[in-house]
């Protein structure tokens, strides 16, 4: 009970809430982080002979990095300097994510076609993820802090396995033999 009270001083202290160190919701906040740290920096990989990789290989591997550094030390998403990179990457990603929504609407006017077909599409798939993942991380108390229930806690947990999986699942998909060449978003991988 000391340290509990101990960690909500700490807590109150900083003005933000990260993960109590009690084992289970640590590894797992810190597994998930990896995952999507692979996620982001596979991304950026891929995104490295495209005409406009000067663009999107630093718009992954930020997040990768502000995932990297949660794996590696939770308790980071207090400091403010982590703070204001997520905040700020999340901004300049919606709005690119604006523009290309604008793009992709242009593209599909009057075609009802999977907008993932285009690389447009994907480019705003890819914002969304970096959207969400980063809002998740930079907005939420996962396992930390406040009066927190078990059920709520379970609950965001799950989100945040789902969130983490479903890109790589989706991608994966791609490298089954007669699935890549039916999936819109796996054109041009191959």
């Amino acid at each position: 009970m000391k340290s509990n009270v101990k960690y909500q001083a700490v807590n109150e202290e900083h003005g933000s809430s990260f993960i109590k160190d009690d084992g289970k919701w640590r590894w797992i906040w810190q597994g998930t982080n990896a995952v999507m740290t692979l996620f982001f920096t596979l991304a950026a990989y891929v995104n490295v002979n495209d005409e406009d990789f000067y663009i999107w290989v630093p718009v992954y591997l930020l997040p990768g990095f502000l995932s990297l550094a949660i794996a590696v030390k939770p308790e980071v998403t207090a400091n403010s300097i982590w703070k204001t990179v997520a905040t700020v990457h999340i901004t300049l990603c919606l709005a690119g994510g604006l523009y290309l929504t604008i793009i992709v609407i242009e593209l599909l006017t009057g075609a009802i076609v999977n907008p993932l077909q285009h690389e447009e599409g994907r480019e705003l798939g890819g914002t969304v993820i970096i959207v969400l993942w980063l809002s998740l991380c930079r907005f939420t108390s996962i396992g930390g802090g406040g009066d927190n229930s078990k059920g709520a806690m379970n609950t965001l947990l799950l989100m945040t396995g789902i969130t983490a999986l479903l890109p790589l699942v989706v991608w994966g998909l791609c490298f089954v033999d007669p699935l890549h060449k039916q999936l819109g978003h796996c054109k041009d991988m191959f």
